[in-house]
């Protein structure tokens, strides 16, 4: 598995599955379209992740800035701090 560089000198992964609940866009469930939709419902940026899918089935929850392969947004009760990257290939779920 490759690793994108995402120009932070402080990026931390973590292989395995997303740790926290992802609250998502009602009513339906489904990822957020934006930031701005996200801070609508009343989430603060660092509760707002990214979820992009990569070329060998990896899927990466990281801060809200990513817009390479991105599958949307979705929003946790827990905080990130801007440079952690949860890291979930298909053998982790």
């Amino acid at each position: 598995m490759t690793f994108m560089d995402t120009g932070d000198k402080d990026a931390r992964f973590i292989l395995g599955p997303f740790p926290f609940d992802e609250i998502r866009a009602e009513p339906n469930g489904d990822f957020f379209d934006s930031v701005a939709d996200a801070m609508a419902a009343g989430f603060d940026l660092d509760q707002i992740w990214s979820v992009t899918c990569h070329d060998d089935d990896t899927f990466c929850h990281g801060p809200s800035h990513h817009y390479v392969n991105l599958l949307g947004f979705v929003a946790t009760n827990e905080r990130h701090d801007g440079h952690t990257y949860y890291v979930e290939g298909e053998d982790d779920k």
